[in-house]
This record gives structure tokens, sequence and C-alpha cells, in this order.
């Protein structure tokens, strides 16, 4: 971390309201005095699935690679956002995501009443797990879903299904004490979850019991506000971990802290890094580098960057745009968002939504960043 600050963070998208909440909130610093703006002329962009007849919307990728594959898998929606047929999907590459195999149906519900989103993978003691929630409605959460990739059939295969009111965020951390953590959020089962949360394997197993740990008592912010979708995602750095916080009802950027491995956690603090109005995605290289995906600036998921930290240090100093709408290679399109990543052969694979000028359709774009 770059440090304290002694005053509030002000972001330039901050209304009124958004500087009152910032007021109230101590502050961290994660941004270098000097960034260094990275070129994206040479990332390599596929467009890994793009709306068609059957499928018209897609949200809420995930990527993965294991075994020399890229695994790549989002929910899809016939027309309308988690409306009607809302079954998991999944594509994989065998050449490094030049190109993709024809769409897979992972876990549906043909009559539309149980939805499924978002697919979160990871891989323990050899295998390939794929974890999602069942959805009786959007973002009412009804179960926590475990599949597993079978090497004999070359599917992933469901192993359990538990009552667990958690909404899954897009990865899985394992923690320097050999647990697993789930960053997320919870509420009651079958109802609208808002608080920020962390499921907690204790064995160390993905295919084992999960533990419920609120991050907050619930999703009330000390201006009265509530929280409206805190999708969360965490950096392990030093034994200390980092959550940050997505916050739609205010535009303040959030964060918790733990110091024990995810049992306790700080108060909510605000800092200075200027992501708005979507998810985050946060993980660590094999280098010791931390980086950090959002949408950042403006309202309405504009423009797309990734931050990365000099090594093992949770102080950005880089940055790359992925994504500006108003440039003309995105022409025909209108906001990329909910970023995912994994690292393989020394490149940075990030899949995203992308919207295409009707925001009612949508497909997934990859970017390949050589590190």
């Amino acid at each position: 971390m770059c440090g304290s600050c002694n005053s509030p963070v002000y972001h330039p998208f901050f209304n009124e309201a958004d500087r009152n909440l910032a007021d109230m909130l101590p502050s961290m610093r994660f941004l270098a005095d000097s960034m260094e703006e990275l070129p994206a002329e040479k990332v390599q962009r596929v467009h890994v699935h793009v709306p068609d007849d059957c499928f018209g919307f897609l949200h809420e990728t995930a990527i993965i690679e294991y075994h020399g594959v890229l695994y790549a898998s989002w929910y899809n929606c016939t027309v309308h956002e988690l409306n009607g047929y809302t079954p998991i999907c999944e594509k994989r590459s065998y050449d490094g995501g030049k190109t993709w195999t024809d769409l897979q149906i992972v876990a549906d519900d043909p009559t539309g009443k149980i939805l499924y989103c978002p697919p979160v993978y990871a891989i323990d003691n050899e295998r390939l797990y794929l974890l999602l929630n069942q959805m009786v409605a959007p973002d009412h959460i009804h179960s926590l879903d475990l599949y597993c990739l079978n090497p004999a059939t070359d599917r992933f295969e469901l192993l359990w299904s538990r009552p667990i009111p958690f909404k899954l965020n897009t990865n899985a951390v394992r923690l320097p004490n050999g647990k697993w953590l789930l960053p997320g959020r919870t509420g009651e089962l079958d109802k609208f979850p808002n608080t920020p949360a962390v499921l907690i394997s204790d064995s160390g197993s993905i295919d084992s019991e999960w533990r419920l740990v609120k991050i907050a008592e619930n999703g009330d912010l000390p201006d009265g506000e509530r929280l409206v979708h805190p999708e969360i995602s965490v950096i392990c750095a030093d034994d200390r971990l980092y959550m940050f916080c997505r916050n739609d009802n205010r535009h303040v950027p959030l964060i918790y802290v733990s110091d024990d491995s995810g049992e306790t956690w700080s108060g909510v603090c605000g800092h200075d890094i200027p992501y708005i109005g979507s998810k985050i995605y946060t993980g660590t290289l094999t280098d010791g580098r931390n980086y950090l995906i959002a949408n950042i600036d403006i309202l309405n998921r504009f423009r797309l960057a990734v931050y990365f930290s000099g090594n093992d240090r949770l102080c950005f100093d880089k940055r790359m745009i992925l994504y500006d709408s108003g440039l003309p290679e995105f022409a025909g399109t209108s906001a990329c968002h909910y970023p995912a990543a994994c690292e393989a052969d020394g490149y940075l694979y990030i899949i995203s939504t992308l919207n295409y000028e009707n925001f009612e359709r949508r497909g997934a774009l990859l970017h390949k960043i050589k590190l």
C-alpha cells in the first residue's frame, strides 16, 4: 500500500452525497504519485462469443488455464438479462485464446424457473472445479453448486448443491494459511443479498464444507445509504487481505481489510483508485506483482483499465486502458465490463462482457497481455 491519507479522497465523478460519505470514512492510498501509462496497441483482442439468434445476452464471464487449455464460461440469456432460460455456458481454447470451440451448456433449467450465475473456476489437488449459483429470480440466491471436470467424459459434472445464501463473485483465492476463500455477498435464502461476505473452506479443499463470514454486519453505509450489488475482490499482501468493493448507491470506491485470514474485517474505508459502477477483479501474478481491473473515471462503463503494482507491493504505478468506447477500434460497441483474469504462459488473459450499440446485446471479449 502506498500509504494512508490524512484527508478524504475525492474523485471527479463524486456528487455532493458521495463527498459527504467520503468525509465519514478513513482513507487508504494505493496509487503511486506517478502513473506510467502502458501502451495498449500490442494487446491481442479476440471476440470469444458474439450475440446470436440463440443467445443475444451474455454476462459475468470467468476464465482459467488448466493443462494447457483455456476454459471460459458465463451465463447466457436468449434476449434479456436474467429473464427466462439462463444457462451457464462455456467455450475452450487450445491455442492460447486465438480460436474457441463451439458453445457448450454446463448447467441449465429448460423451464427457465431456475436461473444460473456466475461461474467461478478453481484448481485444487490437480482437479478443475466450477462453482456457480442457482437463483429463483435475479440475484435471489437459491443454492451454491459445485461441479468438477470429469477427465473420462471431458465434461463438468455436478458434485453437490447446497442451500447457502451466498452470491459468488468470479474468483477463488488460496490463502497463505492453505484455506480457500470465496469473495461475495450474503442475505436470506431466495432473497436479494446486499451484505459483503466471504466463504472459507477450513479444510483447504474445494470439495468440502464452506463457512460463511460476514465482512460487514449488513449493507448499511455510515451516511444511512445501503450497498447494492456489493461485488468484492481480494488481494493477499503480507498476510493482510484487502477486499475491494463496488458501491452503486454511492460512487465512493470502498475497501475492507483483514489481518486474520478473513475471520474479522475492518470497518469500511475509502481509497484513491477511481473505479465506479461495476465489478472489480484483482489478483497476484507469479512474479509477485498485483493487478486490479475495473471500470474507471466515468459512469456507464465506458472505460476499462488494468493497474499493476511493483513486485510484492500494493502500490499501483502502471496502468493500461483496455477499452474506451470513444476509440475507433471499438466502434459499434458501447461498454466493456465485468472482467475476470488468469495468468498462463507469460500472458495475462482478461475476459470481459462487451456491450454492442444496443445495450441489451452482449458478448465476451478477451484481452491477451504479454507480461
